[in-house]
């Protein structure tokens, strides 16, 4: 244990708490962005469909959701990400599973998107 007299204990406190505030600011400032910021989820002038490649991370038959990390889809300007997506009651989910690497088409209606087609790679 170190050896410190009160007030070099007080002064050290006193730098790590100042070291730190921008650290708990920052952290205590931080929020989701809004989907409707995000490239391609706010332009009426969007495509409605793309197509892309990715890999199943978590599938819910029972929601009937799909979490993809996709990489980029220029027809939607979107970069490659991770993300949940609605699956449409056609797309038969048992031909997928978690580690599939997929081939999937998108549609739009409004700010969501929900996968139409989806197949292994």
């Amino acid at each position: 244990m170190l050896n410190m007299n009160p007030s070099r204990l007080s002064i050290l406190t006193g730098a790590l708490l100042v070291g730190m505030a921008p650290m708990l600011i920052a952290s205590s400032t931080l929020h989701a962005q809004d989907m409707k910021q995000m490239p391609g989820m706010g332009s009426p002038k969007q495509a409605t469909a793309a197509s892309g490649t990715g890999t199943v991370t978590a599938v819910n038959a029972a929601s009937r959701k799909i979490t993809l990390d996709h990489g980029p889809m220029p027809d939607i300007k979107w970069p490659a990400m991770k993300m949940d997506f609605a699956v449409a009651p056609s797309v038969d989910l048992s031909k997928v599973k978690t580690g599939d690497k997929v081939q999937f088409t998108i549609s739009r209606a409004g700010n969501s998107y929900t996968v139409e087609s989806i197949a292994p790679q």
